[in-house]
């Protein structure tokens, strides 16, 4: 009996072992990963989330830098870590490869370093594959497609700022500005937007920021008036989210009532009757407030 029960128990822990080895996988339902390529991926992660709701939170914190467009492979890269793609033929996630890492890192890194970010922990390039094998599966990427906006090439000494400026998107909108060492984009130049899309654009998002402003003011309103005294934790959180919320539409606010120009352009140095759009937002007192009130006050809405 004693021998049946020893037998018994090492089949259960190696059953448990080979079901442990496959690898369960479930459809992709964060919304920034679902055209990603795959659609499928397994949890934990590579950031050890175990649910993806906890990976679609921690996304969110980096909608400012995916929107900054500093690396055209960050969307890639940020779903391979927090949403690895998952096939029941290997045990392990597929994450990034190193390559794929170290090309975004060198683009996006300066972004962050410029506001005071540390780059994440869980986003250290040594953590990935070298290259993608037999024995460690992973995903390099396409590759960059071009070089960022208002960047300069490497070889700009050479070619001269002009030369630079001819190459990005609708050369003629751009000007290279000594100053800064970069070429600035005209402060009413048509660049991704076409002919009326942009004041399309500015009404939708100033209705639906007024919506927003309301609704959460009315909320927290209504919730400071029939609350409870004290309330729980989840209410007051509920209040500092709708507050956050109340805050971000407030930018918009700003933004459609200071307008494009004095909100996102600045004089160019080097001919003041020039407006360029603004690329250091100390210059403009109203750029300086939107990027507070959008970035800041949408970062802890997320946060809470």
């Amino acid at each position: 009996m004693q021998c049946f029960f020893i037998a018994l128990v090492a089949a259960t822990l190696a059953r448990a072992a080979s079901e442990a080895s496959v690898r369960t996988c479930e459809p992709i339902k964060v919304a920034m990963c679902k055209n990603i390529g795959y659609n499928q991926t397994g949890m934990p992660n590579l950031a050890r989330n175990t649910l993806q709701a906890d990976a679609d939170v921690t996304l969110q914190t980096f909608s400012p830098l995916v929107q900054y467009g500093c690396s055209s492979q960050l969307d890639l890269f940020l779903c391979t870590v927090y949403v690895p793609m998952c096939t029941d033929k290997v045990a392990l996630p597929i994450g990034p490869c190193r390559g794929l890492c170290e090309s975004v890192y060198e683009r996006c890194y300066p972004v962050l370093d410029e506001f005071g970010f540390p780059w994440p922990a869980e986003l250290d390039c040594s953590l990935f594959p070298a290259e993608n094998n037999h024995e460690h599966m992973c995903m390099e990427g396409p590759g960059e497609r071009s070089a960022p906006v208002g960047t300069v090439i490497l070889d700009a000494a050479n070619s001269g700022g002009r030369k630079v400026c001819q190459r990005l998107i609708k050369p003629n909108s751009w000007v290279w500005v000594r100053g800064s060492a970069r070429c600035a984009q005209f402060c009413d130049a048509e660049v991704l937007w076409e002919s009326g899309e942009r004041g399309a654009a500015e009404v939708w998002l100033a209705t639906w920021a007024a919506l927003s402003f309301a609704c959460t003011l009315a909320a927290v309103g209504a919730q400071l008036a029939c609350g409870e005294s004290g309330g729980g934790s989840g209410e007051r959180a509920l209040v500092l989210v709708a507050l956050c919320r109340c805050a971000a539409a407030a930018g918009w606010g700003v933004r459609a009532a200071a307008g494009r120009a004095a909100a996102g352009c600045a004089k160019d140095p080097a001919a003041p009757a020039r407006m360029l759009l603004a690329h250091d937002g100390l210059a403009n007192p109203n750029c300086a407030v939107v990027f507070l009130l959008l970035y800041y006050f949408g970062l802890a809405a997320s946060v809470w």
